[in-house]
């Protein structure tokens, strides 16, 4: 895909992750959508940096959990750019609760993760599906985590919801085919506002079992959404960014 004068919405645009992500297709002169569901100062912040780089950027919010937010977002974004061809799947949600703690997590927050973290990016690939058909094509890609590869992560729910977004992934690659290219990024450990309590012996820890000793970072990642967000041959995939923590 030739990204000059694309437009793409990017959840949890922002911040962390989702701001890197945003910033890198600003720089390859993509226009951008940059949702929020509470950071509006940050996602205004990174809109207007993203403009600073010669592109057009707005926020736009709306919450992953509610199904009203997200078509209503959609329709902003064709209405305002009069295309969408990028859908970067990044928002979600967790808790910290160790795993072997089942009664940590109550039933209405096993819904609030799994809500945002599957059914948000679902919701999100049907409401732009349509516009991007009308533009000829487009590019999904959803930010998984090695947590949906292996049963450890911030807790029992976040894990669960990670592995179901893998294979959702795959589900709407052949859903969507062949317009719509569908692909997955999964991150190991990232230094974001979620990981900022983590002691320094815990990352550690973490470094100490990657085969590359080191943590991946956000530019990391964002380059490797940019490949798959670029690519015109590869669907259904995950790619695992985490300095070969997986395979150890």
């Amino acid at each position: 895909m030739e990204l000059k004068g694309k437009v793409a919405i990017v959840t949890g645009g922002g911040t962390g992750l989702g701001r890197a992500i945003s910033l890198l297709l600003a720089r390859h002169g993509v226009n951008l959508a940059v949702n929020y569901s509470r950071s509006e100062a940050d996602a205004v912040a990174t809109a207007q940096e993203a403009a600073a780089l010669g592109v057009r950027a707005i926020p736009v919010r709306a919450d992953m959990a509610v199904q009203h937010d997200i078509y209503a977002m959609a329709e902003t974004v064709e209405r305002e750019f009069g295309r969408i061809d990028i859908l970067i799947a990044n928002a979600a949600t967790t808790v910290f609760v160790p795993m072997s703690d089942l009664d940590g997590v109550d039933p209405e927050t096993w819904d609030r993760i799994m809500n945002v973290n599957v059914k948000g990016p679902w919701l999100c690939a049907r409401a732009v599906a349509p516009a991007m058909r009308r533009a000829g094509g487009g590019r999904i890609v959803t930010i998984s985590s090695i947590a949906g590869l292996n049963p450890a992560g911030s807790s029992m729910p976040y894990c669960v919801s990670k592995a179901a977004l893998i294979h959702l992934t795959r589900c709407l690659a052949a859903a969507l085919a062949p317009d719509v290219l569908v692909n997955s990024v999964a991150p190991g450990l990232l230094e974001t506002r979620w990981t900022a309590g983590h002691s320094e012996a815990a990352r550690a820890r973490f470094i100490q079992s990657a085969l590359l000793r080191r943590v991946a970072t956000l530019e990391d990642v964002a380059d490797q959404v940019l490949t798959l967000v670029r690519t015109d041959s590869i669907t259904g995939q995950t790619v695992v960014v985490d300095g070969g923590t997986v395979l150890r």
